[in-house]
């Protein structure tokens, strides 16, 4: 399907805004705000966006990268998609459209305190439209692994409304491989690989009748060995930092050239990995990993089931989750930057029989969606000690509960170690 940003000429309150926009940032700051100072006083609020679709389709689709939180997406007042986690990418399948036919997206953050960070608010990450009319490869259709670094071979997989699709792949303009097909092997003549010191990246082009569709991929294979994580047969160190999806006065607004701003002002520091603090990444930040050469480890949530903020995820966790990892593996699939998915971030419910299940229970999901990455999760023992005790850490309306401070007679910041598992 054709694809194009789907950014410009959006009503808000009836004026003409363009996206990505953080709506919180741009409210005043109170006192009194029930946010509170972890989103530094920002009152909150209800957004609604509406777009002329300006274009006639027999198939469209509309994909957002973030849309903080409770989306709803209608097209002609007919409810399309209800996506309450304000991190997770999601597409919405509209369809037949006309130019004059009306997209509309509610989100709002009223309930609050929601965060233990600055959220921001509203469509704050980029959206595209796909379009096609008959046969058509379908949105993000093209997975594209690594079966073999030495020999430059990979395996293309194409998903298309009907028909074999032809795929090429491309260095810059040179045809390097091609194939008919849409599940194929394909050896690329002395591949250059992607890593951390050189990141090499091809394209994959994918063709059906008139329709086109391109991904851009690195060749690169991940190891996990009894003495430690291997990236095309070196062995690898992560030096890593971890990163809010915030952009500081930018608010929580996403822009391509912000993300690669700072990820370049990391790498030049010398860090070679991030972990996306505390919840999925922007594909524009995974972008512009891709073409630096930096690892990531995109992390999934903050809490599952049991709340640390009396208005957080957890309330819709249990309905939504194991849909949310669905969507992220697939945005996240065809970037070699991606190493690692986590799926928590100091979570209580490990130290629970459920909590136990629920992490066995992703771990075998993601593996099963994508088994060529690695699968981890932070977890701080002191927090895992209190739950398996019955003891909450957190009080739901925010901030730790003063019983579990400390932990037989040991001050909590002496045992505040945070453990990761690689599987």
């Amino acid at each position: 399907m054709k694809k194009q940003l789907f950014n410009e000429n959006w009503k808000l309150n009836n004026e003409t805004v363009c996206l990505p926009r953080d709506e919180m940032f741009l409210t005043a700051r109170r006192a009194d705000a029930k946010s509170g100072d972890a989103q530094a006083f920002f009152a909150s609020g209800k957004y609604t966006y509406e777009k002329e679709m300006g274009v006639n389709a027999e198939h469209a689709s509309v994909s957002f990268d973030g849309v903080y939180k409770n989306a709803r997406v209608y097209l002609n007042d007919e409810l399309k998609a209800d996506v309450p986690y304000g991190y997770i990418p999601f597409k919405v399948n509209l369809g037949a459209v006309k130019k004059e036919d009306v997209l509309k997206v509610e989100c709002d953050n009223l309930d609050q305190p929601d965060s233990r960070w600055y959220s921001g608010a509203g469509i704050y990450r980029d959206v595209y439209l796909y379009t096609a009319d008959g046969e058509h490869i379908l949105p993000e259709g093209i997975k594209v692994e690594t079966v073999d670094y030495k020999t430059g071979k990979i395996h293309v997989s194409v998903k298309t409304s009907n028909g074999e699709a032809t795929v090429e792949v491309l260095d810059g303009d040179t045809v390097v491989a091609s194939a008919k097909g849409n599940d194929v092997e394909l050896t690329v003549e002395n591949a250059r690989l992607w890593d951390e010191h050189h990141p090499s990246l091809y394209t994959l082009k994918a063709t059906l009748g008139t329709d086109e569709a391109e991904v851009r991929f690195g060749i690169r294979q991940i190891e996990k060995k009894s003495d430690g994580l291997y990236i095309n047969g070196q062995k690898t160190f992560l030096k890593g930092g971890c990163i809010h999806h915030d952009n500081g006065l930018l608010g929580s607004a996403t822009y391509y050239k912000s993300e690669y701003r700072r990820v370049k002002i990391l790498k030049d520091a010398g860090f070679n990995a991030i972990r996306s603090a505390h919840n999925p990444t922007s594909d524009a930040l995974l972008r512009a990993c891709d073409e630096l050469g930096m690892y990531v480890m995109d992390e999934m949530w903050d809490m599952w089931f049991n709340h640390k903020n009396k208005h957080d995820y957890a309330t819709y966790w249990e309905d939504n989750h194991l849909d949310d990892i669905r969507k992220l593996v697939e945005r996240d699939y065809n970037h070699p930057s991606v190493i690692l998915y986590s799926i928590g971030n100091e979570v209580s419910e490990p130290g629970t029989e459920r909590g136990l299940e629920d992490t066995k229970e992703m771990t075998d999901l993601i593996h099963e969606l994508d088994h060529t990455r690695l699968v981890t999760g932070g977890f701080n023992l002191m927090i895992i000690n209190n739950a398996a005790k019955g003891k909450g850490i957190y009080k739901e309306e925010g901030g730790m509960n003063e019983d579990t401070g400390k932990m037989n007679g040991m001050n909590s910041t002496m045992f505040n170690m945070i453990v990761y598992f690689v599987g």
